[in-house]
């Protein structure tokens, strides 16, 4: 990417919960590396703002650190590989020897994997869940081996705490979404008496999937509750798409087809929303339907850009830094240090007036 953008609110609000981890005389240091003092971690300024595929830390200072990583799925997905090489570039670069479990998308294998790395006796263990709740069984067997834990990207159930869970703040980058496509539909449209929607949720009964979906109906509500007193919204189609582009082409073409004069698409990440332009490509309905998606990846950057393809928003949910500070924190943990319970990465929203602020044709995601 080429400047270093950063979503300052969601910012302030981060470090703020992390000082308060702290003794009350200390605050937030401004060094290049991150400050370690009476046992807590407490982020550096600039690293913070860091670009996407930057390290953080100094070189080598988690030297012989080992970790493994339980990642829930990684073929066929752009983020998910993403978010591993952002981890390993980061592992690297902080001289941590770091071992990666592709579960292939199945639970079992997940729990298999976590188990195996309990049985290496790693320092640490980050696991990007298949399953908020499905894997408190392996989960409590991490804890029972003095194990320090750091979840990443997907919410796993609070039963499985104490974790260190890093993430993006992904209801706000809903509601964020949601209400930018309510704005552009209304400036483009104005006031509709129904406007028909197709709501694309991830994945059933996962927590990362449900608030996305719950952000971005709140997100439009909230617009046109705002400026109209009563909403529009017609969710006309509800389906899932497991995170892939295919499935979600499939669905939209599935319910264009029952619904010809459908409106708007809500996506729940840009895998989904590729997906669905793909689908109205097909249909011949492209720019005519609008949508709104999360993830901020460049091929959706560049729908905004040009404004060719009826994509209104999408909202920073970068792997690339959600990997690498994973890792720092599954470091530092295993270090004895304290982390925070929750530690969010920055989530912008882009749109058509501040994309070309992010939008770079050269990033690798």
């Amino acid at each position: 990417m080429k400047k270093k953008v950063i979503s300052l609110v969601l910012c302030l609000a981060m470090i703020g919960s992390l000082a308060a981890c702290q003794p009350a005389q200390e605050s937030a240091g401004s060094e290049k590396t991150a400050a370690k003092s009476a046992g807590s971690f407490t982020p550096a300024a600039e690293d913070l703002e860091s670009l996407p595929e930057e390290n953080i830390g100094k070189e080598n200072e988690f030297d012989g650190v080992t970790l493994a990583f339980a990642q829930r799925n990684i073929a066929g997905s752009e983020w998910y590989e993403q978010l591993v090489k952002g981890a390993e570039r980061e592992a690297e670069h902080l001289g941590v020897k770091l071992t990666v479990y592709d579960a292939g998308d199945d639970i079992s294998q997940q729990m298999s994997d976590i188990e195996t790395a309990i049985n290496m006796k790693v320092d640490g263990i980050i696991v990007n869940p298949k399953d908020s709740a499905g894997l408190l069984s392996a989960i409590a067997n991490v804890h029972s081996a003095g194990i320090p834990l750091t979840v990443v990207n997907s919410a796993m159930n609070e039963e499985a705490a104490p974790f260190t869970f890093v993430s993006t703040d992904v209801e706000n980058s809903g509601y964020q979404a949601g209400f930018e496509l309510a704005k552009a539909f209304d400036e483009k449209n104005g006031w509709q008496d129904s406007v028909k929607a197709l709501v694309l949720s991830a994945a059933a009964q996962e927590t990362e999937s449900d608030l996305r979906r719950w952000g971005q109906i709140n997100g439009y509500n909230d617009y046109m509750l705002e400026k109209y007193g009563k909403s529009n919204l017609d969710i006309v189609g509800y389906q899932y798409y497991n995170w892939q582009p295919e499935p979600a082409m499939t669905v939209t073409q599935d319910v264009l087809q029952a619904n010809p004069d459908l409106d708007i698409i809500f996506s729940a990440c840009d895998g989904g929303c590729q997906g669905v332009i793909a689908a109205l490509e097909a249909a011949g309905k492209v720019g005519d339907v609008m949508v709104t998606s999360i993830d901020g990846r460049k091929s959706v950057l560049k729908w905004i850009k040009d404004g060719d393809k009826g994509v209104a928003a999408t909202v920073s949910n970068d792997p690339r830094i959600m990997g690498k500070w994973a890792v720092y924190m599954a470091a530092q943990q295993a270090s004895g240090v304290s982390t925070p319970s929750t530690f969010y990465v920055p989530n912008t929203c882009y749109t058509k007036a501040n994309v070309d602020d992010v939008y770079d044709p050269e990033s690798a995601y």
